[in-house]
This record gives structure tokens, C-alpha cells and sequence, in this order.
């Protein structure tokens, strides 16, 4: 089901948002991208590439460009209404992406959608904040050999990135407002909990045992009731673009482009000398020459580009005719994602739901009011902030291999649950509640690969849902969890009947199958140019002069929740590492005689 575009008029707050998108506009004519070279090319302005470029550009002689495929989505409300952001429009901002027809699920082929907007992802998701486990962090920090990601340092890059401000609201939550500093993100509570979110996270704390906690601070396992990257002031978005946007307005030395789409990085044998872009409105091609390539596209853009430049599996590059520039079968290769199944019960009516806010007239009207008024409603909110991750019991991973799960350190989850008050796709549009089971920390990756040495092409994904014995296991034994919750003392009282996957439903192989009808994904793809294994432990590709990678792909595996909160800080860590190697050298992205680890590693 696609959502219907909700008839509540906003022209007022349309008018109002617009006003601060021109006054956060970005000064286009500092630097002549088609005549000069710069310091720094940014291939991507996301989270990581917005950071990297705040950071590098705060030197004023050194000049930088972010280059964006997508739009400038800064006046639409859609886009900054916290309810509104299951509207933003799917072609305009999201790249399509589909994965591969998945065997796992029967020939399914679910959708990988990813931002395509200044802000990229931060610009489109649901805006939920967290960390997760902090072994996670230490693993990260082994495997790459950069001590800056280990929990205890990057912490500070966490607080560097973000501020917390508290929301006056009517009920208790766990905030460690000590890991927050005076970054220019802003994460906050929500104004109102969902009526459904207190018996949710009361269903798990009895069912598993478990506890409210606060997953910035370290913890993994528990319930938390949810931060979001959302203004207290006038709870609209606070993203990317619109915080670190703001600071490089004010800079003469550092442009993003919007609507340039980058087809091609320009290399000099093993040394990275431009890229080649299109802008989508005039149709024109530039290249810009850059002392420096920074790629920033996320973990499906950054390895196809990759590809279409010459860079990943020669025998991939060979069968669609791209010259090799270097052989490096692990681009594409390490595939992470959070993949879940869903559950839908239909809600009693005095549950706010979607429906209710968006298709119910008299109670749309109302929420429109108070958000225009003062902020205040549940527009100002997502649909359900709160989750829970747990441990499963080791009895799930009787007669096979469980050693992944069984093995993980006990601060990490093997299941994150989820709520929200809206119907899922391809799910009956009444008043309904959605909730998805989650596996944490998946055993089996998947992989990305290119078709053809188009760029206009979409990258083959292989995602690999639920693709080793361990993970079904992990997953049924979640789902069947999820749709009992459901039947507990604290929600049963909200619940009129289960819609899908429905009572008739009970054999093993029926339930597989609704596992497999309901498969999606949060959208949180990792690890396609891991450190440590595509880039060294200073972000530079191996084998490649002058080009290095700062966003999702890198980072090597998965957090135990959402990964917005990671990409901020891994990229405030690697632009700090960048300002590091680059002053001890002559110039940015200069070859130093120590960079040879990077030169010869494979």
C-alpha cells in the first residue's frame, strides 16, 4: 500500500517553514565548481558528508564542495512535520531501490529505499536516536585498528555531534543527559506518548525481565521509551541540512550542490583526480578536480560508484567492460541490515492512530489545530518512539549452529521490537498498530554488485534476508514472541483482533510464511566498504592515492539499534583523523612516505 497524501491544509505552516528554509539557504556561487579545483570533494551530503565538510571547512584556506544527487527539501513540511514524514514523497526524495527477488523469502523482493535529499537519510527517516551496545563500539575499534571508535573516545564524538534538550512532557523517561554535549543536532523526548507505548514496553519488561534504560549511554538490552532528532522549540525535524547546513551558510569556503549527480570518479593510475557529475535540472556535465575525493554516498551509493569507476571485483568490472582501475572484491561485499517481519493488530478506538489522524475528519482537524497553535499534538511526534531488545534463550538454537547468537557479549541483543500506530504496507488502511520483530545483530550479510556501467542503472542488492539456519530461527522465535505480546495483560486491552497475520494462523510453516509475506527492512544498511577491510584505519582507500570513504559503508557491522546516531559520530571521528593526517602534510591529501600501509594493504 502506498500512503494517500494526507488533505489537511498546511499553507500557514507551509509559509512558515519556507520562510526558515530561505534564511538556512546556501550561498551557490562561492566557488566556481566548473573552473576551479578544490581541497575537498564530498560525493554525498548526508549525515557523514555534512559533518566532514563542517569540520574541514573551518580552516578559511582550505575550500571545500559537497556534491548531492538529490534535492533541497528544506520548505517542505513534509519533510519537517514529525507525523508527516510517511509522506514525503517517494521519487522526489528516496532513491527506488529494490533488492534482488530474495530465495529466503520465496522470490519477495523488498524494497531498500535511501535518501536522495540534502541530509540524505536524516533527511527521510523516522527520526529515532540511539547508540546501542557499547561492546559493539570495541569490536569496531578492534577489527579496524582505529582506537578513536572504541566506546570510551567515541563517546565524545556522540556528544560532539548532538545536544539534548528536555521536552516538558506528562510522563517519566530514562534520559543520561551526560552523554549529550553542544553539538548542533538536536534530540529530545517526545511531547506525548502513543496510548499503546507504555503497554508495550510494560509487556517486554514482564515478558523478558527486562528494564527501562537509556540505549545513548552504552546499554543494549531494555526498554527505552525513544529520543528523536527532533526540535523542542517547534518540534519540527532536526537533520543534517538544516544544523550543519546552517553553520556552512555562513562560510565562503565550502559550497553543497544539490542536484549533482556524481557519474564517475577520474583517476591517474591509482591516484584519484576528479569526479565527473551531472546537474538534473540544466543537464549540464562538470568535472571538478579535487586535491582530495571524499565519498559519502552510504552504503549503496558509495561502492556502486565505486564499481562504475573502476574500483571493486575485476571480474564484475570486466564482464561489463569498466577498465580496472584497482582489483578489490570486498567493495559491495558485507551487506548489514536490520531486517524484520511484521505483526498488525487492529487498535480499539480510543487508540490515536494513522487513520484516525489522517482519515478521521473531525479528530485530523483537531491535531492540525494544536500543532499550528503551539506545537503541540501528536504531529509533533513519530508513530511510537519506544522498543525493547532482548536476549533470546539459547533452548531456540537446539539442533543447529547458533554459536553467533549464543556467543555475542551479554550487553548485546539478539531481537529488537518495535511499535507504531499506523497500518503497514500492503495491510488493511484501518485504525490499526504495526509492530515488527528485528534481528539485532543478523549471522548472514548480503552483497551489492553492478549490471551494467551505467550510472542512471540501479546497483543489483542481494540482501540475504534471514540467510543462515540461525537467523530463521532467531527471527520465528521473535515473531511468535511479538504476535503473544499482543495477547498480554498490558495490551490486550487495546487490541480488537490481529490482522495479520490472523488467528487462523498457528503451524510453523504457516508462520514462516507470514515471516516471509511481511519481510522489510529499517532501511540501515552497513558495511559495504567496511574499515578495516576496504579503507585502512584512516578512511583511505587501500591501494588509492587521494581518495578516502567517511559514511555507512564503513562501518564494519551493525549497532544493536538504529544506525543514525552512529553515522554522525564515525563521521566526526574520521574527519578529526582526516584534520590529523592533512596537517602533517603539505597539503590536503598529500602522500606522506607512512601512507604506504594504505598504498600496498590489499
Amino acid at each position: 500500500m502506498h500512503p494517500v497524501r494526507s488533505f489537511l491544509s498546511f499553507a500557514s505552516l507551509t509559509a512558515t517553514l519556507a520562510a526558515i528554509s530561505l534564511s538556512l539557504a546556501q550561498t551557490s556561487d562561492a566557488i566556481d565548481a566548473s573552473t576551479t579545483k578544490v581541497d575537498y570533494v564530498i560525493v554525498g551530503a548526508g549525515p557523514a558528508g555534512y559533518v566532514v565538510a563542517e569540520t574541514l571547512s573551518r580552516n578559511a584556506s582550505v575550500t571545500v564542495t559537497v556534491l548531492e544527487a538529490g534535492l533541497d527539501g528544506r520548505n517542505d513540511h513534509n519533510m519537517d512535520v514529525p507525523a508527516d514524514l510517511i509522506f514525503v514523497s517517494t521519487p522526489t526524495y528516496l532513491w527506488e531501490y529494490n533488492s534482488q527477488p530474495d530465495p529466503n523469502l520465496g522470490g519477495i523482493a523488498p524494497n531498500l529505499w535511501q535518501g536522495r535529499a540534502l541530509g540524505g537519510g536524516s533527511a527521510v527517516n523516522a527520526m529515532t536516536y540511539c547508540r546501542g551496545s557499547e561492546s559493539v563500539f570495541d569490536q569496531w575499534a578492534h577489527t579496524s585498528g582505529n582506537s578513536g571508535l572504541q566506546w570510551s573516545n567515541i563517546l565524545n564524538d556522540f556528544k560532539a555531534t548532538t545536544h539534548y534538550i528536555n521536552q516538558p512532557a506528562d510522563y517519566q523517561q530514562t534520559v543520561n543527559t551526560n552523554v549529550y554535549g553542544d553539538g548542533p543536532v538536536e534530540v529530545s523526548r517526545a511531547s506525548m506518548i502513543d496510548l499503546m507505548d507504555r503497554p508495550f514496553a510494560m509487556a517486554y519488561e514482564q515478558s523478558f525481565g527486562l528494564k527501562e534504560v537509556d540505549q545513548t549511554d552504552g546499554e543494549g538490552v531494555g526498554v527505552d521509551l525513544g529520543l528523536s532528532t527532533i526540535r523542542v522549540s517547534n518540534r519540527t525535524r532536526s537533520y543534517a541540512a538544516n544544523t550543519y547546513g546552517y553553520i556552512l551558510a555562513n562560510r565562503n569556503n565550502v559550497q553543497v550542490l544539490p542536484n549533482s549527480w556524481v557519474q564517475k570518479i577520474g583517476f591517474a593510475g591509482k591516484t584519484a583526480q576528479n569526479v565527473t557529475y551531472i546537474n538534473t535540472v540544466s543537464n549540464k556535465v562538470t568535472t571538478l578536480a579535487g586535491e582530495q575525493i571524499i565519498l559519502a554516498g552510504g552504503a549503496i551509493n558509495t561502492p556502486q560508484l565505486l564499481m562504475l569507476s573502476g574500483v571493486g571485483n575485476a571480474t564484475t568490472l570486466n564482464s561489463v567492460k569498466i577498465p580496472v582501475v584497482r582489483d578489490i572484491p570486498a567493495v559491495g561485499q558485507n551487506l548489514w541490515d536490520h531486517h524484520f517481519s511484521v505483526v498488525v493488530v487492529q487498535a480499539t478506538s480510543n487508540v490515536d492512530t494513522f487513520y484516525q489522524m489522517f482519515q478521521n475528519a473531525t479528530t485530523a482537524a483537531q491535531f492540525q489545530t494544536e500543532y499550528l497553535k503551539d506545537y503541540s499534538g501528536p504531529l509533533g511526534n513519530v508513530f511510537g518512539t519506544e522498543w525493547a531488545t532482548y536476549r533470546l534463550n539459547d533452548s531456540v538454537f537446539n539442533g543447529i549452529n547458533g554459536k553467533h547468537y549464543t556467543s555475542l557479549p551479554q550487553d548485546r541483543p539478539h531481537i529488537l521490537a518495535k511499535i507504531g500506530a499506523f497500518p503497514a504496507y500492503g495491510m488493511p488502511n484501518v485504525s490499526t498498530m504495526s509492530a515488527w520483530a528485528t534481528l539485532a545483530q543478523p549471522e548472514a550479510s548480503g552483497y551489492i554488485t553492478i549490471g551494467s556501467s551505467s550510472y542512471t542503472d540501479a546497483p543489483l542488492i542481494h540482501s540475504n534476508y534471514y540467510g543462515s539456519a540461525a537467523d530463521k530461527a532467531a527471527i520465528s522465535a521473535a515473531y511468535k514472541q511479538l504476535r503473544s505480546i499482543f495477547e498480554s495483560a498490558p495490551l490486550k486491552p487495546y487490541e480488537m483482533q490481529e490482522v495479520f497475520p490472523g488467528s487462523s494462523v498457528t503451524s510453523d510453516a504457516d508462520v514462516w510464511k507470514a515471516i516471509q509475506q511481511s519481510a522489510s527492512s529499517f532501511h540501515h544498511p552497513v558495511g559495504t566498504c567496511a574499515i578495516g577491510s576496504v579503507v585502512d584505519s584512516r578512511w583511505r582507500i587501500k591501494g588509492l592515492k587521494n581518495i578516502r570513504i567517511v559514511d555507512s559503508s564503513t562501518i564494519p557491522y551493525l549497532p544493536t539499534c538504529h544506525t543514525q546516531a552512529s553515522v554522525y559520530a564515525v563521521a566526526h571521528v574520521a574527519a578529526q583523523n582526516i584534520l590529523e593526517h592533512d596537517a602533517a602534510g603539505s597539503k590536503p591529501g598529500s602522500y606522506r612516505r607512512e601512507d604506504s600501509e594504505s598504498m600496498h594493504s590489499s
